[in-house]
């Protein structure tokens, strides 16, 4: 009966994730897309509403920021990285994790998008008009995010963004985190650490001659499963929590 179930999960798996920003449709069907970049974006964002933000504006393009900002005084805005991951001149915050923890964001508005995920929460606004609901997960609100969608009765699609066109290991492991839970079929201890171990080996080695923020924000927050409670839809080109 397990392997029943496991082949039609398979099934259901491969009709449901997009395996990177670049295969999103251009005529995307309705339903719900829960676009997941793991590293950095579907951990950042939840991190801003649990530090009290009002909405995550997701720009159309880097540079955008500064408008909103002058639009809305008290907003706080990430930008690029910067010089050793410090941040640009001009921007409160860029895409980390660990970085927004010391920024002042609670009952403001902020602004920002990202190179993949908030790239692709831009591309699926475009293209999908009033039938697509977009959302935003991760690893640390996969499963807040899964029992939101499960009561749906729409078809929920899993946009695992990927970098440069191509699949990223640690989204792909996002993707499966939450189909999961989104389908019943809670993750077991040994899954778990399976995932664990691809997004850690995946992104890791990649971070050893980095600024010491880098493997802050993999080993502290991303890997943090299901710490948030968040739930961030898209109105607009607003997201907001709606737990």
């Amino acid at each position: 009966m397990s392997a029943v179930m496991d082949e039609t999960l398979e099934s259901k798996l491969l009709e449901t994730i997009i395996p990177s920003r670049a295969r999103i449709p251009d005529d995307p069907v309705p339903g719900n897309y829960v676009v997941i970049d793991v590293a950095q974006f579907s951990t950042t964002v939840p991190e801003l509403f649990a530090n009290g933000a009002e909405y995550v504006y997701i720009t159309e393009e880097r540079g955008n920021e500064p408008e909103f900002k002058d639009e809305h005084p008290r907003a706080k805005i990430g930008g690029g990285s910067g010089p050793n991951y410090e941040g640009e001149e001009g921007y409160d915050f860029f895409n980390s994790p660990s970085f927004v923890q010391d920024v002042d964001v609670a009952g403001r508005p902020t602004a920002m998008t990202s190179t993949n995920g908030g790239n692709a929460v831009t591309d699926l606004r475009l293209a999908g008009g009033d039938g697509v609901e977009i959302y935003v997960g991760g690893l640390t609100n996969g499963t807040a995010v899964a029992e939101h969608l499960r009561e749906s009765d729409r078809e929920t699609f899993l946009v695992a963004a990927g970098s440069r066109g191509k699949p990223s290991p640690e989204d792909t492991v996002g993707a499966l985190f939450i189909a999961h839970h989104l389908h019943g079929r809670p993750i077991t201890d040994e899954r778990r650490a399976a995932y664990r171990e691809v997004v850690q080996f995946g992104k890791g080695p990649k971070y050893e001659d980095k600024p010491p923020i880098k493997r802050t924000d993999l080993y502290e927050y991303t890997l943090a499963f299901d710490s948030r409670n968040v739930v961030p839809r898209l109105e607009g080109q607003r997201l907001v929590d709606v737990t």
